[in-house]
């Protein structure tokens, strides 16, 4: 036979699309049951003991080694890393956890670890899961609690699994009727948490692209890098450093605003603007309990540490301590508030259906399938043209002036370290240290012009009080004019430096 005869080769069946999983937390059982879809769901019953030593050693140590019962008979299960991921399991004769059961590989750096030092219950979770099937998507209720020698933690909780897009619309619809809320850790995680053994970190920024694709699947990976990263933050906030949790939560919604603000440049979208907006609110609602912190580390780094003995100090403070609260409850309740996380789930749906195409003309979506080297190169050059414009007379310019040069050179810093990896290293990271060294300097500049606004609202009503303001506002003044020089310099720098991006 003539090959030119021969029938076309069938096409390749799809790749099945890729299966996520997304925690919710549901108020209380009757809200589970309310929800329910209406096929007969499974129903399991699940429990599961964690051990470790005295010391917690296996947990420090990244391991968890667990005992449950199956129909077959008792097992136990070894996870290891931040993700407590599953790395081996054996059958074993009875509840009572037998590290020697295990495959020599694991079995061996758990004897050297554990050195023959006895184990005993850690925690214990027990779990009822009822389970549904709704199209493409998984929805398992899961009701149980959390038990360690000290707490009982009781939780009701949605879980979902299925393709990213499916199961953002099934969840988003179950947030429309019902006040669900992000839930960031497993009950695992927040049993190892609630023992002692870790608590989690806060999570900086993660790398942007350090591979030259499309411009389409570069808004993908670039806007899920920074939901990522305020996720990963929320449970540090719950559980862990709060300080630099929310730090880190703001930085992520200002990463995500500068980086939905290129995109939507050059594919203008109601979503992009819509989420922007909302991300603008997310970070200003933190901003309030940041000042209060930057405001008391230079309080006391500065004018208290010169002047210890000053008595109008603990009174400043005092006060300080009650605004910074309420600041961090305001972000308590703005992670408690439904609308939050139903921000989320809509971004990640925005994400899962590539919202930006719609209504695109022909040409624009070839752009999209364009390189996103080219479109990085050129929005680099624009943000460096805009910096040096806004700020051509910025040693000369007031706090204002400064504060919106300041904006613009963030938004020039987080697109330099989205998009660097696209471009020689040392380059990027010579022009990145010199942005970043400008920055700081226009930084502690605004931390001393934010300083004194938050000294307007203390009570100075007391001598001791009043001049204990008078002292910091003058402090604020003399640094402000002391740090005029080194801002020159960082300027210069920068004004003769040229972007990376250049050939």
């Amino acid at each position: 036979m003539d090959p030119s005869d021969a029938p076309p080769e069938p096409p390749a069946p799809a790749p099945p699309a890729p299966v996520h999983a997304l925690r919710l937390t549901l108020p209380t059982p009757a809200s589970i049951t309310a929800s329910t879809p209406t096929p007969a769901p499974r129903a399991k019953n699940t429990s599961e003991t964690w051990y470790d030593t005295a010391a917690l050693t296996l947990l420090r140590h990244g391991y968890g080694l667990s005992t449950g019962k199956t129909r077959r008979g008792h097992v136990q299960t070894l996870r290891r890393g931040a993700e407590m991921e599953i790395c081996a399991t054996a059958a074993i004769p009875s509840a009572l956890p037998d590290p020697a059961a295990f495959a020599p590989e694991w079995a061996e750096p758990l004897a050297a670890l554990l050195a023959e030092t006895p184990l005993a219950p850690a925690f214990g979770i027990r779990t009822r899961s009822l389970t549904y099937q709704t199209g493409a998507v998984e929805l398992r209720f899961e009701t149980g609690c959390i038990q360690t020698a000290t707490e009982k933690l009781p939780f009701h909780e949605l879980v979902l699994s299925g393709p990213d897009t499916e199961l953002y619309q099934q969840a988003l619809a179950l947030a429309a009727a019902n006040p669900l809320l992000l839930q960031p850790a497993t009950p695992a995680q927040r049993g190892i948490w609630a023992v002692g053994a870790t608590r989690p970190a806060a999570v900086k920024a993660g790398p942007g692209l350090t591979e030259d694709i499309s411009l389409d699947a570069a808004i993908t990976r670039l806007t899920q890098s920074c939901l990522t990263q305020f996720t990963a933050n929320w449970a540090a906030f719950g559980a862990g450093p709060a300080t630099d949790a929310v730090h880190q939560m703001r930085v992520a919604m200002r990463r995500l605003r500068s980086v939905l603000g290129l995109f939507n440049r050059a594919f203008a979208a109601p979503e992009f603007e819509a989420l922007r907006a909302e991300a603008r609110c997310i970070a200003n609602v933190m901003g309030e309990a940041r000042d209060w912190d930057v405001f008391t580390a230079l309080l006391r780094e500065g004018p208290l540490e010169a002047l210890p003995h000053e008595p109008g100090f603990a009174a400043l403070l005092t006060q300080c301590a009650a605004f910074r609260a309420t600041g961090y409850a305001a972000v308590r309740a703005l992670l408690a508030d439904p609308a939050t996380t139903r921000f989320l789930l809509s971004a990640e749906l925005f994400l899962a259906r590539h919202g930006w195409r719609n209504g695109l003309a022909v040409e624009d979506l070839a752009r999209l399938a364009g390189p996103a080297r080219d479109f990085a190169a050129a929005n680099l050059d624009r943000l460096h043209r805009k910096v040096r414009k806004r700020g051509r007379h910025l040693t000369h310019s007031g706090p204002h002036e400064r504060h919106l040069t300041r904006i613009e050179l963030k938004k020039l810093r987080y697109a330099a370290e989205l998009f660097g990896g696209l471009f020689a290293r040392g380059k990027v990271r010579a022009y990145t240290s010199m942005a970043a060294q400008l920055q700081e300097e226009l930084g502690l500049l605004n931390d001393l012009a934010t300083a004194e606004s938050l000294l307007a609202r203390l009570d100075g009503t007391t001598p001791d009080e009043a001049r204990a303001i008078g002292i910091v506002l003058g402090w604020c003044s003399h640094a402000a004019r002391a740090d005029a020089r080194p801002l020159a310099k960082r300027w210069k720098a920068f004004t003769q430096s040229r972007p990376f991006t250049a050939s």
